[in-house]
Formats: C-alpha cells, sequence, structure tokens
C-alpha cells in the first residue's frame, strides 16, 4: 500500500471511530446530568418493608457512584468490623429514613468537559428542613456517576471519607 493510501484508510477509520464516539460524548450533557439525578431519585422515598430497596452505597453502588467512591465505602466497611462506620446515612438523601423526601433538581451545569455539578434541593417537609445537595458527576464509561458530594458545611464528602478510612486504618495499626 502507498503512503497515500495509509494516511486515506487512517482517515476513514479515525472518521468511523468518531461517528460512534460522537454520540456517546453528546450524551454527557446537562440534560443527561439532570437525567442520571433524576433516576437516583426515583427511588426516594423507599417502600416500608422493600426487601429490595435501593443501596446506593452497597448492591447498587455501580449505577450510582465512580469507582473511588466505591472503594471508599466498601473500606470503610471494612475497617468499621460490623458497627457503623462514617457511612451512618444514605448520602443521597442525607438522612437516615427518606419518608417524606421529595427531591427538586434546582440546576444541572457542565463544569469541565467530562465533570456536572447538579444541585438538588432535599425537602423534608415533617421536619420543616430543606437540604441543598451539590452532586459532583463525572462519566464512567459513557454514563454520570457521582463523583463527590457537598452540602452545608461539607464541602466534600469524598475528602471527609476518605479521611476517615485513613484515621480508621491508622487506628486499627496502633
Amino acid at each position: 500500500m502507498s503512503a497515500k493510501m495509509n494516511r486515506t484508510a487512517l482517515w476513514i477509520a479515525a472518521a468511523c471511530l468518531m461517528g460512534i464516539a460522537s454520540p456517546v460524548m453528546a450524551a454527557l450533557d446537562a440534560a443527561s446530568a439532570r437525567a442520571f439525578v433524576e433516576k437516583l431519585y426515583s427511588h426516594y422515598p423507599s417502600k416500608p418493608g422493600n426487601r429490595s430497596a435501593f443501596d446506593p452505597t452497597g448492591k447498587n453502588a455501580s449505577q450510582v457512584f465512580d469507582p473511588g467512591m466505591i472503594a471508599a465505602f466498601r473500606e470503610d466497611t471494612r475497617l468499621a468490623h460490623g458497627e457503623v462506620g462514617f457511612v451512618d446515612s444514605d448520602p443521597i438523601c442525607q438522612c437516615q429514613d427518606d419518608s417524606g423526601l421529595k427531591a427538586t433538581i434546582a440546576s444541572a451545569t457542565i463544569t469541565a468537559p467530562n465533570a456536572a455539578d447538579v444541585v438538588v434541593n432535599l425537602e423534608y417537609p415533617s421536619d420543616k428542613v430543606t437540604i441543598v445537595l451539590t452532586l459532583h458527576l463525572v462519566p464512567v464509561n459513557g454514563a454520570w456517576r457521582i463523583y463527590d458530594l457537598s452540602a452545608g458545611d461539607v464541602k466534600s464528602y469524598r475528602d471527609d471519607l476518605l479521611k476517615a478510612n485513613k484515621e480508621a486504618a491508622a487506628q486499627h495499626h496502633r
């Protein structure tokens, strides 16, 4: 094959790959970030007695969080040795009991080429409490996943979890 034919074949292959990749890349926009979060909150409030309940830090973690957060949740569980570790509530609803929860998406914004923030107002009418939660999203295998969360004084749930795991690991080595 001549050099010109090689270049032509390379350009054709690149064009084909772009045709495959571009729908995936285009799908990761603010609307898809919003749709991901809407789907998350469709599980709340949970139905009483539902044994197959949504478990965002356990069995359903890969549908919700990026691999680093999943590893941190597993490490927290391992270090807790059957007790309650750092994760003492559901980070998605910021609660232990999601009764009455009404989640409203306030905004969805692309913050970088591979990042989005979705702000959710978590209303608990019986407690007259509204929590403003920001979900920091990243793409994982072409789908949005939560990289970090922040609400109120908690600027980075991820950083706090990693710090707690580091401290718990140090306690076990004493």
